[in-house]
């Protein structure tokens, strides 16, 4: 997959929103195979996971059902995963562990239907990023003095964590859901957004980031980077 970074506001920002989905369109090739017909996946609708499956599971000819909260009007990433064909079962009420409850109900006894687990947060995936930002660092031509990016499932700032050495700091900026740091980690700093995922930031930047997820996270690297001698990696995921 590409890795174009750009420099935005004295930061290096990783422009991962220009893949089909985001970051986790490096992990489809194995998420999808030839052993199913049909890819479901419980989403909060501000998920970039579901984009990343509907568009790899069109191109594959496989189908993907995308589970997720019932709204008055649909939100942009629902919309995107409906035109890459992926079929769309809204649930009322729909907090996540209830939209995961119906996922889970409607692959019951369906052997050519794969159920993913939340943000495919397997060790075989965290691996899969690892590798990248091992890339990522080798397109920088240097270790960054810290890498900052959103947090969701956990899969991604796990997956970065094993991709660099102690000397880089990881700041994850927690924007949903409670996550649990990871143990061993003494370069690992966990931020919490003052505001629920539901929220958007208002910040204002020249490239595409998600109000819900990325930007707030970009918010939040920019107002700390107050030593513009250090050498800062933000991860857009989408």
């Amino acid at each position: 997959m590409a890795i174009i970074i750009e420099k935005h506001q004295g930061i290096d920002v990783l422009r991962d929103d220009l893949l089909n989905g985001g970051t986790k369109s490096v992990l489809m090739p194995i998420i999808v195979s030839d052993n199913y017909k049909e890819y479901v996946y419980a989403s909060p609708v501000y998920g970039g996971f579901q984009i990343a499956l509907s568009a790899y599971c069109q191109h594959m000819n496989k189908k993907a059902t995308i589970f997720c909260a019932k709204r008055n009007v649909k939100h942009a990433n629902t919309k995107e995963c409906e035109r890459y064909g992926a079929t769309i079962i809204e649930i009322p009420y729909g907090y996540l562990n209830v939209v995961e409850k119906h996922a889970r109900d409607y692959c019951l006894n369906k052997f050519d239907v794969k159920k993913i687990i939340f943000g495919a947060n397997t060790q075989e995936n965290k691996l899969i990023i690892a590798e990248r930002t091992r890339n990522v660092i080798k397109a920088l031509g240097k270790e960054p003095d810290e890498i900052w990016c959103a947090i969701g499932s956990g899969t991604l700032i796990s997956g970065i964590l094993l991709g660099v050495g102690n000397a880089v700091k990881v700041v994850g900026v927690q924007v949903g859901g409670s996550y649990t740091i990871e143990n061993g980690y003494s370069n690992l700093e966990v931020i919490k957004y003052d505001k629920p995922f539901s929220s958007v930031s208002k910040m204002k930047t020249n490239f595409p980031s998600m109000p819900n997820y990325d930007l707030k996270a970009f918010e939040l690297c920019v107002k700390n980077n107050t030593n513009r001698d250090k050498n800062i990696l933000f991860w857009n995921v989408l």
